[in-house]
């Protein structure tokens, strides 16, 4: 028998349109609001109340309470609170947050004091102490970029974290290097100014991870082998890392409720991480970081540091944390514009552009609050006019987005093989040989060709030994197949015998090694739009044993 609850008279029952909003992570961005959580001391003197008859009580002395108590601040300086200008319940919010944060890493009752009082941090200042930090206690020597231009990622890495909710998407940092190198440190270094940075060392439980990641935490794991290795990982931390670099990403998971029945969760997983191992990332998950390759340095003056010990900083670390606080709930609300430019701007796109857009985006808020930043630009395009003027140092976005271009070039040897990877740069540099083989022999430089299985499995080997590889691992079937998940059209063979033959043309590469961020020589440049093909013809290009690959 079917039955309905029926309200009881004098109860009024309205269908919403929408569900009321949360706050289930202590640094929120809802409904066009920033919104920080902290647990702040409170005293609270009371000199009469009321007992269990509902008489008044007088107290002489008062009673006095003293501990932490949650308030929330919200962009515009105003308290909700017991301490505050309003109470919680007036806040507009449902707030759930069962947890409460380390000390070192909330936001000090100083700090909200201060922002209530209308100080608002300089985000350059922020940026410049965040990478003073970084260069303090980190040696890029032989790493991707020059000590200045790798603090300033870093740094721009670290505002991500507390801007996370202006973003879609977001990026893994991976330093790597043999031991000693300075990973751990630089972990440290990271987690000790990130939004809620916890350095997870290999034996952290799922559970501990699931909440952090639900807060928002950045999650800094250390010694993160057997995390890359998808035989050994445990199944249910690296659905959490895969699942959680992009935003809406949820990890669903049974829990014990306590009408003691069993319920479906679905776990907020998106929130910053980074990872340090000797190894290199697999496949999956170097395609969503950014590996800082890192060298033993000889500098005692990092080596002998500890990040840990706040006496070795160049910078007062409780008024750091504080201004990066204020630095979030200010600007939260106008970074997500910038994401958009970044998509418009740089010229990386696709999944190669994924672990740099959250960056570039604060690279690019960032200059747009620097006082040179209108002379740059003014004379880049006086310079872009063909006026000759004095060189004047490119800005943060400038630097960043060319390292994000360079970077590219780096990844076959920064990231674990990636087959496809390699089939594109077999194909290019046979292709690359087959036009100038056709150049000299007819003059012509056509734009279509026939290559053949066997041919991209030569080239292919030949890039792997160069790359000090293992050859062995590259075979006709798995080359094969990626050639065949690259929807190329296959060309019959004659008599139905030999190596199966595909055709490939330079705007399929050009279109390939784009949706892969991988360079693509000049002379595969696609053809004009009233190009009119040759004949195809299947190019036979000299031996692959003396080519760059």
């Amino acid at each position: 028998m079917n039955t309905q609850h029926i309200p009881h008279p004098d109860t009024t029952v309205e269908l919403l349109d929408a569900p009321p909003p949360v706050m289930r992570r202590p640094l929120a961005l809802i409904d066009g609001h920033a919104y920080a959580a902290t647990w702040l001391y409170t005293r609270t003197t009371r000199s009469e109340s009321h007992d269990k008859h509902g008489h008044l009580v007088q107290h002489d002395p008062p009673l006095v309470e003293t501990g932490l108590r949650l308030h929330v601040l919200r962009d515009d300086g105003a308290l909700f609170g017991p301490g505050g200008d309003h109470p919680l319940d007036a806040l507009g919010l449902d707030v759930i947050l069962p947890e409460m944060p380390p000390p070192s890493r909330a936001w000090s009752t100083h700090g909200v004091k201060a922002y209530r009082a209308g100080a608002r941090p300089d985000p350059l200042d922020v940026l410049n102490r965040v990478a003073g930090v970084v260069t303090r206690f980190v040696d890029f020597d032989h790493s991707l970029a020059d000590q200045s231009t790798m603090a300033e990622l870093v740094a721009c890495f670290i505002l991500t974290t507390w801007l996370l909710d202006a973003f879609n998407v977001v990026g893994y940092l991976w330093p790597s290097g043999e031991r000693g190198s300075g990973k751990t440190v630089l972990l440290h270094t990271v987690a000790e100014m990130a939004y809620l940075g916890h350095v997870i060392l290999a034996g952290g439980t799922f559970a501990s991870l699931r909440d952090l990641a639900e807060y928002g935490a950045t999650l800094a794991f250390d010694d993160a082998e057997n995390l890359s290795d998808p035989r050994q990982a445990d199944p249910d931390k690296r659905a959490l890392l895969l699942a959680g670099n992009r935003r809406g990403s949820t990890v669903t998971m049974k829990e014990f409720g306590p009408d003691k029945l069993w319920h479906t969760r679905h776990l907020n997983a998106f929130c910053p991480r980074l990872f340090s191992a000797i190894h290199l990332p697999d496949n999956v998950l170097a395609s969503r970081s950014i590996v800082i390759p890192l060298i033993r340095t000889a500098d005692r003056h990092r080596t002998d540091a500890d990040p840990l010990d706040y006496q070795a900083w160049p910078h007062d670390h409780r008024q750091l944390v504080d201004d990066l606080w204020a630095l979030a709930l200010a600007h939260l609300p106008t970074l997500h514009e910038y994401e958009r430019a970044v998509n418009d701007q740089a010229r990386l796109a696709g999944r190669a552009l994924e672990p740099w857009r959250a960056i570039l985006a604060v690279a690019l808020w960032l200059e747009h609050h620097d006082p040179q930043n209108l002379l740059r630009r003014i004379t880049r395009r006086l310079r872009e006019d063909g006026y000759t003027l004095d060189t004047t140092e490119n800005g943060l976005w400038e630097r960043l987005e060319g390292l994000s271009v360079r970077y590219q070039t780096e990844r076959s040897g920064l990231e674990a093989g990636d087959l496809t990877v390699l089939v594109l740069r077999a194909l290019c540099v046979w292709t690359t040989r087959a036009i100038e083989d056709a150049i000299r022999r007819t003059g012509d430089a056509p734009y279509t060709f026939v290559v053949t299985t066997d041919e991209v499995v030569t080239f292919a080997k030949t890039i792997t030994q160069k790359d000090e590889g293992d050859p062995a691992t590259i075979n006709h079937r798995t080359v094969g197949h990626v050639l065949g998940h690259m929807r190329l059209p296959r060309v019959p063979r004659s008599g139905g015998q030999g190596s199966r033959r595909w055709k490939i043309s330079c705007t399929d590469l050009a279109r390939w090694t784009a949706a892969y961020g991988l360079p693509l020589p000049r002379i595969l440049e696609p053809p004009p739009p009233d190009y009119s093909p040759s004949l195809l013809r299947n190019f036979q290009p000299p031996p692959p044993d003396e080519f760059d690959g």
